[in-house]
């Protein structure tokens, strides 16, 4: 009876972690007005069209009909929460995932916890962003494969497993990369019979195919459509593809600090899933998946690598909370220990933070910073809430009268377009630096703004410029 007490408790303790997670995530959400993507995200949803009209490479189809369907239906306010609000179904199908290849109720609930509390996840759940639904995506396809009880034949569970590809690859290319393994393991296993996940593709990439559509129309074919889809270029460009940022292991160390943000994410269970390759199959499939997607990642030569790493982080956490069990004793302090382990992230990267604050440990830092945001608590520590682009805007709004124009790069501009479509910087022109034409008929009339020099040296080249409230008032030579 005792012992049935204490794995009872073991097992509430676990959930209470997993809620509490989810909680933090609502408590520390970012709000309607964001930086770069998640800005542009919100100003697009506010547009009201359901459809991409184009299949680029930044066009997430799928993404831009449930935001725009949310903003539409409920709001600014739940959109900025929606990643949060995903969370719950992202945490029921890592419980279900870890079920199906040996966990115990209380490991799967300890890797849903690990999982929204490692950095990554977390940072991606209180912004608004795509990642958390494509994670929710190509995990159920795992978990369909691995999935024993329920009444389904083969061929049935081949085809949801296509449609779920098709559903991710509508959201995001990383698709390709995380159900790799799994194909490889269907193919081997059920020979011809994959050839079935073809029409579940087809099925599931249906909210991209008017994006096709549009693009076929315009004089391109299929093959070019999905070559700029994949690469970011047409087939025959000569401009720099994204192509050209994979596996850059050679850059890795010049690229360090983005490096070091996404190898946060193996604070925890995480890295012993990692270091630790499994010797169970369904496990084995889980870290090739995850292993294949860090190396990705890792070697990925963009700033923001740490978000194409969730999926990885969530197989991670299964494997590592498992082997956890395995290495600790089986008693109270074995149970308290995997508990600290879980929430090491959190924990370690706070400490780390603390000490930056109190100035005991210096941190890299952008060479030009942005108004109002300290790039160490932005990217660093997700767990404490950033308003930092909301007070940008805000303070744009006081400061800048109706009918100027601001021109600012890309980070900038998401906070500014995020405020205009929620209802703030009315009468006001946006333009981004290199796309800017009419500068001087703003001068002769209500003037003109810019954000900041960085990425934006041809304006400051061609107008004198004077300190603003924020960033700088241009002027005539």
């Amino acid at each position: 009876m005792a012992s049935g007490n204490a794995s009872r408790s073991s097992i509430s303790l676990a959930l209470l972690l997993l809620c509490a997670a989810i909680f933090a995530s609502f408590i520390a959400s970012s709000g309607p007005i964001q930086w770069m993507d998640n800005g542009i995200f919100m100003a697009d949803a506010a547009m009201g069209h359901y459809f991409s009209e184009s299949l680029g490479p930044l066009d997430h189809p799928l993404y831009h009909f449930v935001s725009t369907a949310t903003f539409e239906l409920l709001g600014p306010r739940v959109l900025s929460l929606l990643n949060s609000i995903l969370l719950i179904p992202l945490a029921w199908i890592i419980y279900q995932l870890a079920m199906s290849v040996g966990a115990s109720t209380r490991q799967a609930l300890l890797a849903g916890a690990a999982t929204i509390l490692s950095h990554s996840v977390f940072w991606v759940s209180t912004k608004i962003e795509v990642y958390i639904l494509h994670s929710l995506l190509v995990l159920l396809a795992y978990w369909v494969h691995f999935e024993r009880k329920s009444s389904l034949s083969e061929l049935s569970k081949l085809f949801i497993i296509g449609a779920l590809t098709g559903l991710g690859a509508a959201i995001h290319q990383l698709t390709f990369v995380v159900l790799l393994p799994l194909y490889i393991q269907l193919l081997y296993q059920h020979k011809t019979r994959i050839l079935i996940t073809v029409p579940g593709f087809m099925a599931g990439f249906a909210v991209a195919w008017p994006a096709v559509a549009h693009d076929l129309y315009g004089g391109m074919n299929i093959v070019e459509v999905f070559h700029r889809y994949l690469t970011g270029s047409a087939i025959k460009s000569d401009q720099p593809s994204y192509e050209s940022s994979l596996l850059r292991f050679d850059d890795m160390w010049h690229e360090k600090n983005s490096v070091c943000i996404l190898l946060l994410s193996l604070i925890g269970p995480q890295v012993l899933g990692l270091v630790l390759p499994p010797k169970d199959n369904r496990l084995r499939l889980l870290w090739c998946a995850a292993a294949l997607n860090f190396v990705f990642a890792v070697s990925y030569n963009v700033p923001d690598r740490f978000t194409f790493f969730l999926p990885g982080v969530a197989m991670l956490s299964i494997i590592g909370v498992i082997k956890l069990q395995a290495l600790l004793p089986k008693n109270l302090s074995g149970k308290t220990l995997a508990n600290l382990c879980v929430v090491a992230s959190p924990l370690s990267i706070l400490l780390v933070y603390s000490l930056y604050a109190s100035g005991l440990l210096n941190l890299p830092s952008h060479k030009e910073a942005l108004p109002f945001r300290n790039d160490i608590h932005y990217f660093m520590v997700p767990y404490l809430p950033d308003h930092s682009a909301e007070q940008f805007a805000h303070s744009y709004e006081q400061s800048v009268p109706e009918g100027a124009l601001i021109i600012a790069d890309w980070t900038p501009m998401g906070a500014l377009r995020s405020a205009q479509a929620i209802g703030g910087l009315q009468g006001r022109t946006l333009e981004m630096c290199d796309e800017v034409r009419d500068i001087k008929v703003f001068l002769e009339g209500h003037g003109a703004y810019l954000a900041r020099t960085s990425y934006c040296g041809m304006i400051g080249d061609n107008y004198a410029l004077e300190n603003s409230v924020v960033g700088f008032a241009l002027h005539s030579k």
